[in-house]
C-alpha cells in the first residue's frame, strides 16, 4: 500500500508541476521563437511553442526526487539520466535551429555504444524464431541498431496531436506492470513520473487556444527511455517465468513505431527518394485520410497499440513470442495495404475534382 501511495504522489506531483511549467515556458518559447512555424506539410495556421518535451523531463525529474528508490538506485541507472540529458539538449537545439540529421545520428550511435558498454545490451533473442543467446559481436550490432532505430522510429510517430503522448502513456503503463513484476522498482517510479508529466502535457497539446508541441526534445527522449528501459526489463526478467510476458510487452510497445518506420523507409527508397525525405505516408497520415480529426486518429492508433500490447503479452505467455510477432506483422501489413488503397483513391478523387473545377 505504501508503494502505491508513493506512485500516486509522484504521478500527481509530476502532473501538477508540468501544468505550472507549461503555463510559464510556453510564453518563454514564444519570446525566444522556439516555435513550430506553419508550412505546406503542417495543419496548424500559426506558430506553436515547442516546449512540451523540456517541461515533461523537468517535471518528471523533480517528481523523482520525492522517491527514496530514486536516491537508493540512481547509480545503477545513470545511463538513462545521461542519455536523457544529451538528447534533451540536442532535441531542443534541433527544435530551435534544425540540427543536421547526420550529426543527430552520430550522437545517437555514440549513446548506443555508451549504453552497450555499460552492460545494457540485447544478449538473447529469448526464443524468437528459435534463437536464444547471441554471440558478442551480434549483441553489439543488434543493440546499436535497435536503440538508434527505435529512437528515430518513435520520433517519426510525433506527427499529429496527442499521438506520441498517447503511445508513451500506454507504453510506460505496460512497462510499469513489468517493472513491478520483475522487482525493478526504480524503473516503476521513473515510468509513473513520466506518465504524470505526459498527462499534464496532453492538456496543452490538445488545447485549441494554448497548444504546445512536444518537439524533438520530447520525442527523442521518450523513444530513448522506452527502448533502453525495455532492454533493462528484459535483462531483469531473463531466466525467470516473467520473461515471455516482458518480451511480449516490450515488442507490443515498440512494434508499431518500428514497423511503420521500416515500411515508410522502404517505400521511399523504392520510389527513388531519400529514406529521410519527409512525406505523408506514415500510419497516422493514412488514418487521417479516412476523414478523422487528429484527436480521434490518435485515439484509434493508441487503442490499437494497447490491444497489440495486451495480445502480445498473452500470446507470449500462453504460446510463444514468435507467433505474436508474425500475427502482428500480418495484421499491420494488411491494415496498411487497405489504408494505402484508400489513400490512392482519395488522391485520385482530389485530382479529378480539380480537373472538373477547371
Amino acid at each position: 500500500m505504501d508503494q502505491i501511495k508513493e506512485y500516486f504522489v509522484i504521478l500527481a506531483f509530476s502532473l501538477v508541476l508540468v501544468l505550472i511549467l507549461l503555463q510559464l515556458l510556453r510564453k518563454v518559447a514564444i519570446k525566444i521563437n522556439l516555435v513550430d512555424k506553419p508550412n505546406a506539410r503542417k495543419m496548424h495556421k500559426k506558430p506553436i511553442p515547442i516546449i512540451g518535451g523540456v517541461a515533461i523531463v523537468i517535471a518528471a525529474g523533480f517528481a523523482l526526487l520525492l522517491s527514496p528508490e530514486f536516491w537508493n538506485s540512481i547509480n545503477e541507472y545513470y545511463v538513462l539520466v545521461v542519455g536523457t540529458i544529451v538528447l534533451l539538449v540536442i532535441g531542443a537545439i534541433d527544435d530551435k535551429m534544425d540540427v543536421r540529421a547526420s550529426l543527430k545520428l552520430i550522437i545517437q550511435i555514440a549513446l548506443a555504444y555508451f549504453i552497450f558498454n555499460s552492460g545494457v545490451r540485447i544478449e538473447s533473442m529469448y526464443g524468437i524464431f528459435g534463437i536464444y543467446e547471441l554471440p558478442y559481436a551480434i549483441q553489439y550490432i543488434l543493440t546499436l541498431l535497435v536503440i538508434v532505430g527505435v529512437i528515430n522510429a518513435f520520433n517519426l510517430m510525433d506527427g499529429i496531436d496527442g499521438l506520441a503522448a498517447g503511445l508513451s502513456i500506454i507504453g510506460f503503463s505496460a512497462y510499469t506492470y513489468i517493472a513491478i513484476l520483475t522487482g525493478e522498482l526504480f524503473l516503476a517510479v521513473l515510468f509513473v513520473a513520466i506518465i504524470g508529466a505526459i498527462i499534464g502535457f496532453l492538456k496543452f497539446n490538445l488545447s485549441a487556444t494554448h497548444k504546445v508541441f512536444m518537439g524533438d526534445a520530447g520525442s527523442l527522449v521518450l523513444g530513448y527511455i522506452l527502448v533502453v528501459s525495455g532492454i533493462m526489463l528484459l535483462q531483469s526478467a531473463q531466466g525467470s517465468a516473467n520473461v515471455s510476458c516482458a518480451l511480449g510487452v516490450v515488442i507490443g510497445v515498440l512494434g508499431l513505431p518500428v514497423a511503420d518506420s521500416i515500411r515508410v523507409y522502404y517505400k521511399r527508397i523504392k520510389s527513388g527518394n531519400s529514406p529521410f525525405k519527409a512525406d505523408k505516408t506514415h500510419f497516422h497520415h493514412l488514418i487521417l485520410m479516412l476523414g478523422f480529426e487528429h484527436k480521434r486518429a490518435s485515439f484509434i492508433i493508441t487503442f490499437f497499440v494497447m490491444c497489440v500490447i495486451a495480445l502480445s503479452a498473452i500470446f507470449g505467455t500462453m504460446f510463444n513470442v514468435t507467433l505474436a510477432i508474425i500475427s502482428f506483422l500480418i495484421l499491420y501489413v494488411s491494415i496498411s495495404k487497405v489504408l494505402d488503397i484508400n489513400r490512392n483513391i482519395t488522391i485520385w478523387r482530389e485530382k479529378i475534382k480539380k480537373l472538373e473545377e477547371k
